[in-house]
């Protein structure tokens, strides 16, 4: 779907995070976990970030920002669903690091809430109706795929390089914004900046990533979304320390 962007419209604010600091709307509530040594979630300002997620050094550290009953009165079919039949887009920007291969992070809808630890590195990413962006490090990069969960857990994309989006060695710090869009009728698309070195991002209007087969309906039994993760192997120590951390001043979310 072609996206037009003008001072008016939704697309403008979702898609110039960097700019907007539009902090969350359309939340009920949020919730904030975090097992292993040195994993921390919190979500007061930290170091000037209102969302800093930590998986910490150990194996099966993991740490969540999450958020429930997004926008409701238009997304809920009722309490405790999400209406996948929507057109739901979430933008998000800070800094980004993943410093151990075997750690991910993830920004899913559909996440396993505020009383389960978040999937380990290398598990599936979602258990339960929902659609997500999953961040890893490969080849020296970070690289990202689309997830998504329908009657089963679909076959992720593969991890491409958003080499308009991120930086070119896994020691840097990383500005990045995306967008992660579930349009309603089954397509998961991701969207990724135009810079990683400049914090002032515009995110760029065509996907870089498709999926396809996505939920389109009503019936999900979860109500916990986006829910922000960063996860270690869950029997494996990270390769390197910090392993992945994801710092955010700026979100935002539109349902249509």
């Amino acid at each position: 779907m072609a996206l037009v962007k003008n001072p008016s419209n939704i697309d403008s604010f979702l898609f110039s995070t960097g700019r907007t600091r539009a902090f969350r709307v359309g939340m009920a509530g949020s919730y904030f976990k975090s097992a292993g040594v040195g994993a921390t979630a919190t979500g007061g300002n930290t170091l000037g970030f209102n969302l800093s997620i930590n998986a910490g050094s150990a194996a099966a550290g993991t740490a969540k920002v999450g958020y429930f009953d997004p926008t409701a009165a238009l997304m809920t079919a009722s309490a405790g669903k999400i209406d996948y039949s929507k057109r739901i887009r979430f933008s998000i920007g800070g800094m980004m690091y993943i410093g151990s291969t075997n750690s991910v992070i993830r920004i899913v809808f559909g996440g396993t809430g505020n009383s389960v630890d978040a999937p380990a590195a290398g598990a599936n990413g979602l258990t339960i109706k929902g659609f997500g962006a999953e961040f890893a490090l490969q080849s020296g990069v970070i690289q990202a795929r689309l997830i998504g969960f329908n009657a089963s857990y679909l076959t992720p994309t593969s991890y491409t390089t958003l080499t308009n989006g991120f930086g070119l060695v896994a020691s840097d710090n990383r500005f990045f914004g995306v967008v992660i869009e579930s349009d309603g009728a089954g397509n998961i698309y991701l969207y990724g900046a135009d810079s990683s070195i400049n914090p002032n991002i515009n995110i760029g209007q065509s996907p870089l990533l498709t999926l396809t087969g996505g939920p389109t309906n009503d019936t999900s039994t979860n109500r916990f979304g986006p829910e922000i993760q960063c996860s270690n192997n869950a029997s494996v120590a990270p390769t390197a320390s910090p392993s992945a951390i994801l710092q955010s001043t700026y979100y935002l979310i539109d349902v249509q």
